[in-house]
């Protein structure tokens, strides 16, 4: 019979079977929603074991590209031995499905219950050691061992707490010879797909917290999508795995990314993109091999939520580091996060702004992955002769420059000056591009300076340029 409980010795309220099967429901009634779904649950999230078996399948394969479809997860259900993946539950859930619209709600609920769930079954083993347990022991011996069954309950990341010198130094031991003996030009972390950027930071490194900083307009949002394209293109040396992407834009929405994203990797004109019917036979051959070739095997994960909420967002980028380790984590931008938290009598907003990247830098430490965080920068740049942006700037915006290993300003004296308004055009029809200075303001663990890029801002795209004979150091905090 279908629909029972998978443990039901323990006669768990914490159940919905409805919820369940909705969510499944949609992700059967069109692939598109799987990303919304999949991603963020799992396995354990199904109390009941045909929900769960066949969340098993929809996993496979989705993570391995494949169309979900009756067939597909008939057949993978065959060829795995899931014999309660059946026609007759594939009907009851499919007519089952919920609404697109309200996914947030069928995860959210799920989750707290595979919550109240582990919880309830941690109480009824600590009952069971309670009666058990000899009355003359120590009521402090029961206390420890109360608190060490609850305390992994919401935890993000099992581990230990504490790591002794021994084992650090072991690490950071074998981590030197490696370094020791490897090619000196190559990069120790995640490359960002720019040489030049990649030999001042060595790459991308696991708990480090980045800062984009500059004003409307400049391009932080192409040169960050630029980026997480680049780490999603590539490939793990290790897991011989392309790396993972999360993506969080609070003013753009995925299809807006998505026609960016387009852009740059055709070549095609953004405006054109907007207007189709400009387009050439040729640019749409360009729009169909780089769809084919590149964009659909790419692991971008796109928040499709608009949620704005800081404690949302880390618990999404959580649920999916769970679900398969992220490599990266793009948030655009700081100044729209909102956090609920409220000191006593509430707090400004500089104080908020220091809660929450705060709150990011101690995601970077907990999941071990780069977070690149992009920030606006007021208008007081522009009150200076020399419109480059500086630390200061950001002095005024909570703790971010205390927060961040690296910061980094984009600077293109076009934007500033409109008498070379009409070289920017002369460039842009020519494919030449616009001369931008990346600023390495801050580097924790390296040196401060200026990176060479140029900005093609009619397809949103990046390049490496020479325009300096060397890497130029500048002052600044280390």
């Amino acid at each position: 019979m279908l629909n029972k409980p998978e443990n039901s010795s323990g006669n768990s309220i914490h159940i919905n079977v409805l919820y369940e099967k909705n969510i499944l429901g949609v992700v059967l009634s069109d692939n598109k929603y799987a990303d919304n779904v999949i991603p963020y649950l799992l396995e354990e999230d199904f109390a009941v074991v045909e929900h769960k078996r066949l969340f098993i399948v929809l996993s496979h394969l989705y993570k391995n590209n494949i169309s979900i479809n009756n067939q597909q997860i008939l057949e993978l259900a065959k060829k795995t031995n899931e014999t309660l993946v059946t026609p007759m539950l594939l009907t009851e859930v499919y007519a089952s499905a919920g609404l697109p619209s309200n996914i947030q709600n069928y995860l959210e609920e799920l989750i707290k219950l595979t919550k109240l769930r582990t919880i309830q079954a941690r109480i009824s083993e600590m009952q069971n050691q309670l009666n058990r347990l000899d009355h003359n022991l120590d009521e402090n011996s029961l206390i420890n061992q109360i608190q060490k069954l609850l305390m992994d309950v919401d935890r993000a990341k099992d581990g230990e707490d504490f790591l002794t010198a021994k084992s650090v130094s072991d690490e950071y031991y074998d981590e030197l010879n490696t370094l020791k003996n490897a090619d000196p030009n190559s990069i120790r972390g995640i490359p960002t797909g720019f040489k030049d950027i990649d030999v001042a930071t060595q790459g991308l490194h696991g708990s480090e917290l980045l800062i984009l900083a500059a004003r409307p307009g400049i391009g932080k949002t192409a040169l960050a999508l630029n980026i997480a394209v680049n780490v999603a293109r590539s490939k793990n040396k290790v897991t011989k795995r392309n790396r993972r992407v999360a993506f969080f834009s609070l003013e753009m929405s995925p299809k807006q990314l998505m026609g960016r994203i387009y852009s740059f990797m055709s070549g095609v004109d953004q405006y054109k993109l907007k207007k189709p019917q400009l387009l050439t036979d040729d640019e749409i051959l360009k729009i169909n091999a780089t769809k084919n070739n590149w964009i659909d095997r790419l692991n971008l994960f796109i928040d499709n939520t608009y949620e704005n909420e800081l404690q949302t967002l880390l618990w999404k980028c959580r649920r999916l580091h769970k679900v398969e380790p992220i490599d990266l984590i793009v948030v655009d931008y700081l100044q729209l996060i909102s956090s609920t938290t409220k000191g006593r009598g509430g707090e400004n907003r500089q104080l908020e702004i220091t809660r929450i990247s705060r709150s990011l830098k101690t995601l970077s430490l907990e999941l071990n992955v780069p977070i690149l965080v992009l920030s606006q920068l007021n208008r007081q740049t522009e009150t200076r002769e020399d419109k480059r942006p500086m630390l200061a700037d950001l002095r005024e915006s909570g703790s971010i420059e205390n927060d961040a290993d690296i910061v980094m300003f984009l600077y293109r004296e076009n934007y500033y000056n409109s008498k070379n308004k009409d070289i920017e055009v002369e460039n842009e029809s020519k494919n030449i591009g616009e001369v931008t200075e990346l600023i390495l303001a801050k580097h924790r663990n390296g040196q401060t300076g200026k990176i060479g890029l140029r900005f093609l801002p009619h397809i949103g795209k990046f390049t490496d340029v020479n325009f300096y004979d060397e890497f130029i150091e500048i002052e600044g905090d280390n």
